[in-house]
C-alpha cells in the first residue's frame, strides 16, 4: 500500500529545479557571511541588495549554471560541446540568469 501521493517524474524533477532556484535566491543576499552573523539575523524571507547588491530573489552562478546544464539535456541527450557552449553563453551573454547579466562567477 502507498503511503506518499503519486508525484509525475515531470513534477519532480520541475520541483527540484525550483527548489534549488529558491534556496539559491535565498542564500545569495548572506553569501560568504560568518555563520554567527546569520545565525543573529536569520534568512526567513527573500532578501535583496546583501553580499551581491542584487534585487530579491536573484539566483546566483549556481542556479544559472544549473538551468543551463538542465537546457542542455532537454534539448540534446548528453553533449559536452552544448553545455559547454552554454556555460560560455552564460558566462558571455547573461543565458539563464535572473536579470540578464552575470554578477557573480564562483
Amino acid at each position: 500500500m502507498r503511503t506518499t501521493p503519486y508525484i509525475a517524474t515531470n513534477e519532480r524533477i520541475l520541483g527540484g529545479l525550483w527548489g534549488s532556484l529558491v534556496g539559491d535566491a535565498l542564500g545569495v543576499p548572506v553569501e560568504f557571511q560568518d555563520r554567527a552573523s546569520v545565525q543573529l539575523d536569520p534568512v526567513r524571507d527573500m532578501r535583496g541588495f546583501g553580499t551581491h547588491a542584487q534585487p530579491r530573489g536573484t539566483w546566483s552562478d549556481d542556479g544559472s549554471l544549473l538551468l543551463c546544464t538542465a537546457d542542455s539535456l532537454v534539448n540534446h541527450e548528453f553533449s559536452l560541446a552544448d553545455m559547454g557552449a552554454r556555460f560560455v553563453r552564460w558566462m558571455n551573454d547573461g543565458l539563464w540568469t535572473a536579470h540578464g547579466a552575470v554578477f557573480d562567477m564562483g
